[in-house]
């Protein structure tokens, strides 16, 4: 596993913090998630991407982001957006790289993060913040979105110290991408008809959407991996309510069918042994047989099967001819 931090403009305010997991040897490309915390944008957590990201990692996507962006007096609107462009970018140029599929990348937001993720699937292709995120084409759109309670007609503070209101339902066009909504209906702080609204805006476009809207809860509470016991006595809603169909929603989407991985076999597959079964390769490059050596075959050493015990030093032993120590 690797991980990499990005700083996403010039006055180090915003970092994108990537962790692969993808190894050598890409048997497939992968897709990649890029989450963006919730926080009232007054603050942010890694840690918020731990639910959604470490379900998605087992499901095969083996790149998994979190965009901190600015807070308090240092968040600014489109600012944010163009970060979040540029994160996206970041992943395209090292897909190769780091084994993602370029086509496969998805972003995440919770609350405030759910509104920079809306924003951005909105205003991707806008020239202006195109060219301040040093795009000329796709390279900053989000190809899916996932949006938990956030607050998608909010006011902003813009870079000259104005607010300006955003009304992402009326921003919606052929250029957003699909996108799935998880709200909780009591939510306190956020309507539940900011999500509502967002899906008629998204209906009205004839965009793809998916939806989950809990009949109890406050607001996060769809987001979080342990459920709470509300006050009127009723349990609430948890992710792994909607985590299902969101990812049901993902695989119709981008076409996921082929997560995950195939597995890296370390001898004949099951029921194939035998004097001349293949050995699937494992590394990018064959090991060198040493001259005079005697290849060993999957005949010879049987891994796994029940009365054989012997394992070589690595995979590289040619030797079949060793001494055993006493």
């Amino acid at each position: 596993m690797q991980v990499f931090t990005f700083d996403l403009n010039e006055a180090k305010t915003a970092r994108l913090i990537v962790t692969v997991s993808n190894v050598q040897p890409y048997l497939q490309a992968t897709p990649g998630l890029i989450h963006v915390p919730g926080g009232g944008f007054m603050f942010c957590s890694e840690s918020d991407t731990v639910a959604l990201g470490s379900r998605l990692m087992g499901k095969g996507f083996g790149v998994i982001c979190t965009y901190l962006y600015p807070v308090g007096r240092d968040y600014r609107f489109p600012q944010v957006v163009v970060d979040l462009m540029r994160s996206i970018k970041i992943l395209r140029d090292h897909a190769a790289e780091w084994g993602l599929d370029p086509g496969k990348i998805v972003i995440s937001g919770n609350s405030a993060g759910a509104f920079i993720c809306m924003s951005t699937g909105n205003l991707w292709n806008r020239p202006a913040l195109m060219e301040a995120a040093g795009c000329t084409g796709e390279e900053g759109r989000p190809d899916a979105m996932i949006l938990g309670f956030g607050p998608m007609f909010c006011g902003q503070q813009t870079a000259d110290g104005e607010v300006t209101y955003v009304p992402n339902g009326e921003l919606v066009g052929p250029q957003t991408p699909p996108a799935f909504f998880h709200h909780a209906r009591q939510d306190g702080l956020v309507s539940v008809y900011q999500t509502i609204a967002m899906l008629d805006a998204m209906e009205r476009n004839k965009r793809p959407f998916g939806c989950f809207i809990s009949s109890t809860g406050d607001h996060g509470t769809t987001g979080m991996t342990q459920r709470v016991l509300g006050p009127d006595g009723t349990t609430g809603p948890c992710i792994d309510d909607w985590f299902g169909p969101c990812w049901h929603f993902l695989q119709n989407q981008l076409g996921l069918e082929q997560n995950p991985q195939p597995m890296l076999m370390m001898g004949p597959p099951p029921g194939e042994g035998g004097e001349g079964a293949p050995m699937p390769m494992m590394f990018m490059n064959p090991p060198v047989v040493p001259e005079g050596s005697v290849p060993v075959t999957p005949a010879d050493m049987p891994l796994g099967q029940a009365g054989n015990i012997h394992m070589p030093f690595n995979a590289g032993f040619m030797d079949k001819d060793f001494t055993v120590y006493k």
